[in-house]
């Protein structure tokens, strides 16, 4: 029975990080493409994060808001200083490598730049984490 409970969780956790990687791509597109980081669409990765854990029916439990929150804040650290500064090399004409990424934190003014964007998009997801806290705590009570 603890075996089934574990891939409950990991299956959940699977799904949460899908979901909110795909709630993340519209924002990621707009600040790669759009040139602008419009942070209101950090919003939805926390519910997209819920709805991918639900798909893949991980365990609804007392745990369920923590696993979201957590999913959502690795899936906005890996978009805004991972994924985002690779795009936008690629973008520039870079090769889309790790070694592109290095170059890109060896300037002050990128990583300024950057962190600052990160921590607007942290404020923005705690935001969504928090609008669909209480949802999530009433689907679990169910």
């Amino acid at each position: 029975m603890e075996e089934k409970k574990e891939k409950g969780y990991l299956m959940g956790i699977l799904g949460a990080t899908i979901g909110g990687f795909i709630a993340s791509l519209p924002w990621i597109l707009v600040y790669v493409y759009g040139n602008m980081i419009f942070s209101l669409l950090a919003l939805p990765i926390a519910l997209g994060a819920w709805k991918g854990y639900q798909l893949l029916k991980g365990k609804q439990d007392g745990k369920l808001p923590y696993i979201v929150a957590i999913i959502s804040l690795i899936v906005i650290t890996v978009a805004t200083l991972v994924i985002i500064p690779m795009l936008l090399g690629v973008k520039n004409g870079l090769d889309f490598s790790f070694d592109i990424l290095e170059l890109l934190y060896q300037s002050s003014e990128f990583k300024t730049a950057i962190f600052k964007d990160y921590a607007i998009s942290v404020l923005f997801t705690f935001l969504g984490i928090g609008g669909i806290l209480g949802q999530i705590k009433e689907s679990v009570e169910e």
